[in-house]
C-alpha cells in the first residue's frame, strides 16, 4: 500500500489502491526486499514470511515473498500501520497520475480492472496447464512451468498438440500483461 503525500488525498488511495492490489498480489513484483530500519522479528511476528535471499550476492538482504501474505480479500493491508518501507514509500505510476492530475480516476479505475482481468486470464492459464502455486508470484510460476515445458514435462490430460497451444496462449497472456505493467504501473527507468 502507499503512503499519501500531503497533495494526494485519501479518497485517491482509497478508491485506487482498494480496487488494485496488483503491488501486493504477486502480479507486479516477485518479492519486497527489506529496507534498514524494518524490523523483520516484528513483521515475522506479525505473520510476514521474511527470510534471507538466496542468491549469494544478496545473502544478507531479507525479503519476503509475493504475494503478501498481509493482503487481505478486501485488498486491505492487515499490517499496513507497521508495512515495511518499501511498501510505504512505492506509489505506482497510475496512482501518481491520477494525484498529479493527468489521469481522471475513472479512466484509472478502468485501466486497473482490464490488468486484474488479464493477470486472473494468466492465473487461469497456469492452473489450466498444471502451474501450481497460488500462492507464488505470477513471473515465478510462469518460470517454473516453462522449466517444465522446456524439459518435455507436460500437463496430464493433455495431448502435446494441446498443452504447446496452451503454452503458447499462457506466454502471449504473460507478455501483454507485462507490457501492461510496464507502461501503467511500474515502467522501468531503462525504457525511457
Amino acid at each position: 500500500m502507499r503512503r499519501l503525500r500531503s497533495s494526494v488525498t485519501p479518497g485517491i488511495t482509497e478508491q485506487l489502491c482498494l480496487h488494485c492490489g496488483l503491488c501486493c498480489d504477486g502480479t507486479l513484483f516477485r518479492d519486497v526486499e527489506l529496507q534498514p530500519g524494518d524490523d523483520a522479528d516484528k513483521l515475522r511476528l506479525l505473520g510476514l514470511p521474511v527470510t534471507r535471499s538466496r542468491r549469494r550476492e544478496e545473502a544478507d538482504h531479507l525479503k519476503f515473498p509475493q504475494p503478501c501474505s498481509a493482503l487481505c480479500s478486501d485488498l486491505k493491508c492487515r499490517v499496513y500501520a507497521d508495512r515495511p518501507a518499501r511498501c510505504r514509500q512505492f506509489e505506482c505510476a497510475l496512482f501518481k497520475s491520477v494525484a498529479a492530475g493527468e489521469a481522471e480516476l475513472p479512466a484509472a479505475l478502468k485501466t486497473i480492472r482490464q490488468t486484474r482481468q488479464m493477470a486472473e486470464k494468466v492465473r487461469r492459464l497456469l492452473r489450466e496447464l498444471g502451474g501450481a502455486g497460488e500462492g507464488v508470484a505470477l513471473a515465478k510460476r510462469f518460470k517454473r512451468l516453462k522449466r517444465k515445458f522446456d524439459a518435455g514435462e507436460l500437463p496430464a490430460g493433455l495431448d502435446a498438440e494441446s498443452a504447446y497451444d496452451r503454452f503458447a496462449e499462457l506466454s502471449l497472456a504473460v507478455h501483454e500483461l507485462d507490457l501492461r505493467l510496464r507502461v501503467k504501473f511500474h515502467p522501468d527507468p531503462s525504457d525511457g
